[in-house]
């Protein structure tokens, strides 16, 4: 009666779970929290891997979700003119609907073995191309198409690895964003999507709304991790820290792989 009642993945898992693999989400959940501090940007490409090692990829999914939210909205509403920033990402959002959608369906239909191949690809991929930093340069004319596009596989990436700013973000910088007009940006993205992608995932019969809960209650490390990160960040250089990051995602994304062939 108990397991039919709490027949949802994130309480399945802080009930059924043993106490070390509880410990090991939570470090997790600081460290990830630790990287949004110091450098403002990150976090699920740091938590994904870390917390797919100890729970299913779609729990660890729905688990970023409200952190995601929560982490991003002071810099989303920084500055005022929320509205205005919203019609500026409007071809992105467009993109990203159908992809976020598109994503989710692929996600709750894999193998759990195949998720962590494609999200390992993923990661290997997202962080290659950051690392790399291309400096693109869109002319006014491309930038809704270009939004639309980077917008959609962005939403796939959100969707299948609760990724979906990395691409988009090379899309912000591209367009000529920098400072707090990217910031802005690039969290108001991460803020919708995010949503969504809860909304997505609990209209499944694999989550209900009581997951979002535990989602809410992540917050609690990653808020943890962001006040020591937010102490570090005056005395590591932010690139140097980013690029250490960004291997040591790399790194995590070739040990996905080798769960998921393996495993």
């Amino acid at each position: 009666m108990i397991r039919e009642e709490l027949d949802v993945m994130l309480i399945r898992t802080l009930y059924f779970e043993p106490a070390s693999i509880m410990a090991a989400v939570v470090l997790s959940l600081i460290v990830a929290g630790l990287l949004k501090g110091a450098i403002g940007v990150g976090m699920p490409i740091v938590a994904l891997p870390l917390l797919s090692l100890f729970i299913d990829i779609k729990s660890a999914a729905l688990l970023l979700s409200m952190p995601l939210i929560f982490s991003n909205l002071p810099q989303a509403l920084e500055c005022g003119k929320t509205g205005q920033c919203l019609t500026r990402l409007m071809p992105v959002l467009l993109g990203m609907i159908p992809g976020l959608f598109l994503g989710v369906r692929i996600l709750l239909a894999l193998d759990g073995n195949v998720a962590k191949i494609i999200a390992g690809l993923v990661l290997i991929g997202v962080a290659g191309v950051t690392l790399l930093a291309p400096k693109l340069q869109l002319p006014s004319h491309l930038i809704v198409p270009a939004g639309m596009t980077f917008g959609f596989f962005g939403g796939v990436l959100g969707g299948i690895a609760a990724m979906a700013g990395p691409l988009v973000f090379i899309f912000l910088l591209a367009k000529g964003l920098d400072g707090k007009a990217f910031t802005k940006e690039a969290s108001l993205y991460l803020v919708v999507s995010a949503g969504l992608l809860a909304i997505f995932l609990t209209a499944s019969r694999q989550f209900g709304w009581l997951d979002v809960l535990v989602s809410m209650a992540a917050m609690l490390p990653v808020a943890l991790g962001m006040a020591i990160g937010q102490h570090l960040r005056d005395k590591i250089a932010p690139e140097t820290f980013r690029k250490l990051v960004l291997i040591a995602v790399i790194a995590a994304g070739a040990d996905l792989l080798r769960h998921g062939f393996f495993g």
